[in-house]
This record gives structure tokens, C-alpha cells and sequence, in this order.
């Protein structure tokens, strides 16, 4: 263990418990202090939606690549009119007493381990979806929130739309009669090459890999692990599903009410694309699910994936599919179509101005008033949990190869001691939870 590792850890006790101040009793026109951590692509586009808003000032970034780091600090000075202080090590970051809130946008493989640590030290939390890369950090994540009085919400921005809104205001209206099964989906073509198959290289001038890498094993750097299409290898992300399966089953969970699924089936694999990729380009996932409430039927959630056929459902490239006795809620980012019992259109209701874009700014008005208020978000931390765990249960069953019982109360799989060891990952030290000084895990 590296020297400034162990006094990390050795200090976590004291600093991560350090109380700060609480907006509850700040004046209104305080700016609230943000530091953001990850600030590539999505984490950059985070940050510029923060820095739309006159009562939030970024202070801080913070990437492992130099050029992200010095391209948002650039941005944040360019708008705001001060440069932000930098950092390598989000451990830095986190302790300065004068950070309110983190925004966390690095892979997948690092999201709950930071959002844990952020909250132990006492700051809130906007973090990117998923909230994990397993179950078991999501809910270590969900621990540290709850016992550091945290507010959180996860970046699930599509949330905010207008369309998503009026999709889940049909479906509660009971328009759909009882909902039988909900289809969702994603499609597209990029057959054969995929991401392709570069070799392996040297790490990159001014990229900190080792600290990128951080709980995942060692690996030669390659470019296609790195830089946005890291999502498409397990040590750090959850392929297609991993990636867009918080947003897309985000109104399926928000409309029904839903806890846990009591059984998970997938099947697929890296069928069509000849990369060196490792998740799957072409999965099917049932959940079957006890009756929500209202309902006395049970009902199934069905996902299915082609990265080597662009036709989608509906003849779209993503969606959402209320299917129910008395109708079918066509949903997806910018429509929603309402059919009869017979199948043909209702109603197609659109709504101006209502781009995801404009949903993510809002996203984060949300975030920043709760912290104001402390009350939860919409996309609460716990919920968040929720609608992460769909897709890494589903992942782990395609991973194994079968049907698997899962019991919400343990959040684990019943009687299968294989599919639960990926519920959790071995971790690389010194960056395991107990290693980094997490005090919930």
C-alpha cells in the first residue's frame, strides 16, 4: 500500500465523519458549492447544467485525464468568470470543508464507492446512472446516505420530461385496465466492426490509469477500455442494459409502484459484433413480478437488445410498452400514444420544448432545492437503488445462463451461491470499502 493510501484510510474515521454546514439554515441567496467529480463527456455536460443555475458555483473538478480536467476548468472559468480548483484524487476533493455537493460521473465501476465517501463526508450527492456496478455497492451506497442524512439524486435526467410525466399519469388513471406485461427496448445496428479490436497501447500522457482502474484488476491499458466505451466490459460497466436500463425503466417503476422482482431470466451474448468487446449485443431479460398495488394479477417486465438490427418495436430504436386489457401506452423520450383495446391510436400527445437537454438543467434544479429544503429528490438514492438493481440482476442471470429466484428482503438470489458472487466483485487493494475507509459496507 502506497504511503498516501494508508493515511487515507488511517484518517477516514475522523474525516469523513466531519460535520458541515446545512442549507437548511443558509440564506437564500448563498451560492451552493459544487465539486465535480468525473468530467468527460456526460460529466461535462453535468456540470455546464450546474453551472446554469445563478445559485450554484462549481469550485472544483476533478478527472484522472488531464485533458478533461484542464477542458472543464476552462469551461467553469469561461462561464462563471473564476477557475476551479483541480484534482487527480477525489479524495482531495472531498476533504474541503467548503464543498457542498459532488457530482459524480466517472465509469460505473467507481459511482457508488464515491457516493458512499462523499456522504461520510458530509457532502450530498448527484450521481450518475447506475448507481452501481453491483448490487452490494448499491446498497453500501444507500447505507452511507441514510446514516449521514444525506440528500441524493441519480442521473436519470429524462426524468424531468413532460412526456414521461403524462406517460405515468396514464398509466396510474387505469386507462390500460390491468397491466398484463411492459416491453421495453433498445435497437440499433453496428454490425460487424462494433468498437472494434485495437491492440493494446501505452497509457496515455497525462492519464492517471492506475487510480481509473482503481477497484477493478489490472489490465494493459487499451483504448477501447478506457474513454466511454469502458461500459462494454464488465470490470467496469453493464453493457447496453447496464448503461440505459435506469432511464428506460425508470417510468415503468415510477408508474407501478414496484420493489423487487421475484424471478429474473436472460439470455444473450456478443452474437453479431466482432469487436473485443465482452457484454452482450443481443440479450432478451424477463422479470416476473408480484401484482402491484391495484392489481391482482401478477405481470412481467421484458427486455430485449439488438446492436445488429436497428428495427426496433414500434419501428423505433428505443421504447417502452405499457401493455394492458383495456389499451396500450406506446412511451419514449419524445412521444407517447395512447391505443385502444383493438390496437388503434387514441390519442398522440406531444409536448414543445420538452428535449432531454432542457430535462437534465431541471434535473438538477431539483437537486439543488432539496438541498435547500432537505427534502428527498424524485430520483432519491434508494430509488435509484431500485431501478439499478433491474438491470444488474438481469445482467448476472445472462451471465450464468439461467432462471434465478431473487429474494428482495435479503437482496440476494435463493439458493444459488454462484449467481450471488457476482452480486459483489474482488476487489483490487488498496481499493476495496474497507480499504478506502467506508464505514457502512
Amino acid at each position: 500500500m502506497k504511503r498516501r493510501d494508508f493515511m487515507y484510510t488511517a484518517a477516514a474515521g475522523l474525516a469523513w465523519a466531519a460535520t458541515r454546514r446545512s442549507f437548511a439554515t443558509v440564506s437564500a441567496n448563498e451560492k451552493i458549492q459544487i465539486g465535480c467529480i468525473g468530467v468527460g463527456g456526460m460529466g461535462h455536460g453535468n456540470m455546464n447544467d450546474f453551472l446554469s443555475h445563478a445559485d450554484a458555483a462549481v469550485v472544483a473538478v476533478c478527472d484522472v485525464d488531464t485533458a478533461n480536467r484542464e477542458k472543464a476548468a476552462n469551461t467553469v472559468k469561461e462561464k462563471a468568470g473564476k477557475e476551479p480548483d483541480k484534482y487527480t484524487d477525489f479524495r482531495d476533493l472531498l476533504a474541503r470543508d467548503d464543498i457542498d455537493a459532488v457530482m459524480i460521473a466517472t465509469p460505473d465501476h467507481w459511482h457508488a464507492t464515491i457516493a458512499a465517501l462523499a456522504c461520510q463526508a458530509g457532502k450530498d450527492v448527484y450521481v450518475e446512472k447506475p448507481l452501481s456496478h453491483n448490487v452490494r455497492e448499491g446498497r453500501m451506497a444507500v447505507k452511507a446516505a441514510r446514516k449521514y442524512g444525506r440528500v441524493t439524486q441519480l442521473g436519470t435526467q429524462v426524468h424531468q420530461t413532460q412526456t414521461y410525466h403524462k406517460g405515468v399519469e396514464i398509466v396510474q388513471s387505469g386507462k390500460l385496465g390491468a397491466i398484463s406485461k411492459v416491453r421495453v427496448w433498445i435497437a440499433n445496428n453496428s454490425a460487424p466492426d462494433g468498437i472494434g479490436s485495437p491492440p493494446d497501447e501505452e497509457v496515455p500522457e497525462g492519464v492517471d490509469y492506475n487510480f481509473w482502474l482503481g477497484p477493478a484488476r489490472e489490465r494493459p491499458f487499451n483504448p477501447n477500455r478506457f474513454h466511454f466505451n469502458w461500459r462494454f466490459f464488465w470490470d467496469y460497466g453493464g453493457g447496453t442494459l447496464g448503461d440505459m436500463g435506469c432511464h428506460i425503466i425508470d417510468p415503468v417503476y415510477w408508474a407501478l409502484g414496484l420493489e423487487s422482482p421475484k424471478s429474473v431470466y436472460s439470455t444473450g451474448g456478443r452474437y453479431t459484433l466482432k469487436d473485443n468487446a465482452e457484454t452482450f449485443d443481443t440479450q432478451e431479460a424477463i422479470w416476473e413480478y408480484d401484482p402491484p398495488e391495484g392489481q391482482s394479477n401478477p405481470f412481467l417486465l421484458i427486455w430485449s437488445l439488438s446492436l445488429g438490427n436497428g428495427h426496433g418495436l414500434e419501428k423505433t430504436g428505443s421504447g417502452i410498452l405499457f401493455c394492458g386489457t383495456e389499451g396500450t401506452l406506446f412511451l419514449d423520450y419524445e412521444n407517447c400514444n395512447l391505443y385502444d383495446k383493438g390496437g388503434d391510436l387514441v390519442e398522440e400527445i406531444r409536448f414543445e420544448d420538452d428535449s432531454v437537454a432542457k430535462a437534465g438543467v431541471n434535473h438538477k434544479r431539483e437537486f439543488l432545492d432539496c438541498i435547500k429544503s432537505r427534502e428527498k429528490c424524485s430520483c432519491d438514492i434508494e430509488y435509484g437503488h431500485k431501478v439499478t438493481t433491474v438491470p444488474l440482476t438481469g445482467n448476472v442471470s445472462g451471465r450464468i445462463g439461467r432462471k434465478l429466484e431473487w429474494d428482495g428482503e435479503t437482496e440476494s438470489f435463493k439458493d444459488d451461491p454462484e449467481a450471488n458472487s457476482l452480486l459483489t466483485r474482488e476487489y483490487r487493494e488498496p481499493y476495496s470499502p474497507k480499504a478506502l475507509g467506508i464505514d457502512v459496507a
